[in-house]
């Protein structure tokens, strides 16, 4: 066993097992015995382990934004912007880079978009060469602040998802049993709820490099929510009292920030809680346990805390406390111990899409290569689930309209063929 001292708190602990989070895992060819690694040694190598510093030039170099822009590229490579940038593409990558160190970088206005599927959501998009500043930061913040997330926080992080989510939640149904209650917690308006001056309260608990501070502030402060959010929320909350609050859906960082905001309240459920079963995806919560009782206590503590600690409102709506056996509604399934399902509303929304698409595909609007991707994403999203008849007729409905479409082509094609040529008059009949 090894013993040292951290801010007045004594661990004890085994150093060579492979149980200890990255925040307490000595450098492998360290000796803790030795006499020479103090307490004042290795409190200073935690801290080191835990902040981050002198980045700002790593993450303005033209190696880094030579990078970030091919990312950015994905996907996007006949994008008129993106091709743009690409043409004078090491001129305006000097230009970024000048802009970044002499502190006069400042983002383009946003590109909004209202997206109505499955809800009426603003999605803001940045300016191309935003985006390489983007992926700049992502580059480097996003392996730091994965040290430190727990295991269970599945949204917008590498080697996670929805499905993994899913199937998290049935082992937590397995290993539960028949008596086994689930409580649920939504944010309202998560995204459009961040406040500006906590976030930056956070980020600098890790980040302790000026200048990429003051990057990280001019992102942050570029958008808001405004407005529109301003009927769902009381008058005297915290949305309103706390300054500007909002970051855009659209960006790469508020993905990143989406998940620092909340780690807070991963570390308050798991270390003062005390709650074993605990899964998040985004500002989704879910835990378990046979307790009800206790299940409301938490309930109220995790509400309580959202609301002083970071400002944010849940959704009263949203808030649930049933048991599992009935099946958990989590990241667009409806998840038993042994099976999955669809929800009703998500196939409901894809059936009245895709009879779009095929009435499309039909009348040679769109081409069937564009609706059978279309379907074989939501094929491969639904076959995780028992859904294999409903997959099969959706198929066999496919079938019948690219019939139809090749029929009307034959009989346009022959049609046409068919048709007596029109009797050529001569202008000079006469003569």
């Amino acid at each position: 066993m090894f013993v040292f001292e951290l801010s007045g708190v004594l661990f004890k602990f085994n150093v060579s097992t492979p149980a200890l989070t990255p925040l307490f895992q000595l450098p492998p060819r360290m000796k803790p015995w030795s006499l020479i690694y103090n307490h004042l040694t290795i409190n200073s190598i935690l801290h080191l382990l835990t902040i981050l510093n002198d980045i700002f030039t790593s993450v303005t170099s033209i190696e880094t934004l030579l990078i970030a822009h091919k990312r950015a590229l994905s996907g996007k490579r006949y994008n008129h912007y993106a091709t743009g940038f690409n043409y004078n593409l090491i001129s305006f990558l000097i230009e970024l880079q000048s802009e970044l160190r002499g502190g006069t970088y400042q983002p383009s206005i946003y590109r909004k978009k209202i997206v109505t599927d499955p809800k009426v959501r603003l999605i803001e998009a940045p300016a191309y060469r935003d985006r390489v500043v983007h992926h700049a930061i992502h580059h480097f913040l996003s392996p730091f602040y994965e040290r430190f997330f727990i295991t269970d926080s599945y949204a917008c992080r590498p080697k996670r998802g929805i499905h993994r989510a899913s199937r998290r939640v049935q082992s937590f149904l397995r290993k539960g049993g028949q008596n086994l209650h689930v409580c649920q917690i939504d944010v309202s308006k998560y995204y459009a709820s961040i406040n500006h001056a906590r976030l930056n309260q956070l980020l600098a608990t890790k980040i302790y490099d000026l200048k990429l501070l003051n990057l990280l502030e001019i992102i942050i402060d570029s958008s808001d929510s405004g407005n529109e959010h301003d009927s769902l929320f009381n008058p005297d909350s915290h949305y309103f009292t706390k300054g500007r609050r909002g970051i855009p859906i659209g960006n790469l960082t508020s993905q990143l920030f989406a998940n620092i905001y909340l780690h807070n309240v991963d570390m308050y459920a798991k270390q003062t809680l005390k709650i074993r079963n605990y899964i998040r995806y985004m500002d989704d919560i879910l835990f378990f346990h046979h307790d009800k009782a206790q299940l409301h206590i938490w309930q109220q503590a995790m509400v309580n805390f959202l609301y002083s600690d970071l400002y944010l409102t849940v959704n009263p709506r949203k808030v649930k406390l049933y048991p599992a056996k009935q099946g958990v509604y989590f990241v667009g399934y409806v998840i038993f111990p042994g099976y999955m399902k669809l929800r009703g509303s998500s196939v409901r929304r894809f059936k009245k899409r895709y009879r779009k698409q095929l009435i499309a595909m039909m009348n040679e609007r769109i081409e069937p290569s564009a609706m059978r991707q279309s379907f074989a994403s939501w094929k491969a999203h639904a076959s995780h689930t028992n859904s294999k008849r409903l997959i099969a007729k959706l198929e066999s409905l496919q079938d019948g309209y690219l019939f139809v479409r090749s029929i009307k082509r034959f009989h346009r094609k022959h049609s046409k063929t068919n048709q007596p040529s029109p009797i050529q008059l001569s202008l000079f009949k006469d003569i």
